[in-house]
């Protein structure tokens, strides 16, 4: 897939979108693939916790976008056809390995498109912290600066130091409202995407930005089997030192079972 503009933004970046997100001596070839979609406002490695116990067999590629991480120089914000582009050149562009897509939050809707871009390469897909279908997503009701910063705030995750530095509050924060509006582009139409891969869903109880009650209605989205998990915790219940051990299988079971 080539957006317009989109092969143009990323031969001209000279930090590539999918690194590695672990740098670590192969013992063996690779031989599965899982790609990591982070949430709003953060990079990869935000979720680096639930990967590095993977086996090393996995090769782990991480989605940068512009204005963090290792591409924190360069202005945030970016399209849905970019990121898809950055997906047929760089991962498409490796050696084919069977893959599975994990995304948090805004980055379960972006590994959801990923999923059908990879086609036959996929071979399943878990999403966490995100709404299915339809359903009103809270995030994208945000349209000021102060808005930005309540989600900030109310969901939870962000170190008190970054709210308590205006300059870097302020460049999260332009960060966030950017993947906020790609986050409202890939909810576009969300209700007709299907997979035809195992699905598997997490959710958080007391999410305030995500209710649970709706995560049911992910099965809606793939031809495949889907698995809802309950956890109890917020916005960021992957993370949580006891429920990291649960999440770190199921990323396990879909890379060796589907």
């Amino acid at each position: 897939m080539t957006g317009s503009g989109g092969s143009t933004a990323l031969t001209s970046s000279r930090v590539p979108w999918w690194p590695l997100l672990r740098l670590r001596e192969a013992v063996t070839a690779p031989r599965a693939r899982l790609l990591v979609f982070p949430h709003s406002g953060s990079g990869p490695n935000t979720l680096f916790p639930l990967v590095e116990p993977l086996p090393d067999h996995v090769e782990v590629l991480g989605l940068s976008l512009p204005g963090r991480e290792r591409r924190f120089g360069e202005p945030p914000g970016c399209r849905l056809d970019q990121v898809l582009d950055s997906v047929s050149d760089e991962v498409l562009g490796r050696d084919p390995l069977p893959t599975v897509v994990f995304g948090h939050s805004l980055g379960a809707l972006l590994a959801t498109r990923a999923a059908r871009l990879l086609g036959p390469h996929c071979r399943a897909a878990v999403v966490s912290g995100q709404a299915p279908g339809r359903t009103p997503r809270r995030a994208h009701a945000t349209a000021t600066e102060e808005d930005a910063v309540r989600l900030l705030r109310e969901g939870g995750g962000t170190p008190e130091w970054v709210l308590q530095d205006p300059d870097m509050l302020a460049h999260v924060t332009r960060v966030l409202r950017a993947d906020i509006e790609l986050g409202r582009e890939a909810a576009a139409g969300f209700e007709d995407v299907r997979l035809d891969v195992p699905l598997r869903v997490l959710g958080g109880t007391a999410d305030p930005l995500v209710p649970h009650e709706p995560l049911d209605g992910w099965a809606a989205h793939t031809t495949g089997s889907c698995q809802v998990l309950r956890f109890d915790g917020d916005h960021f219940f992957l993370l949580a030192d006891e429920h990291r051990p649960t999440v770190v299988d199921v990323l396990r079971r879909a890379l060796t079972e589907g």
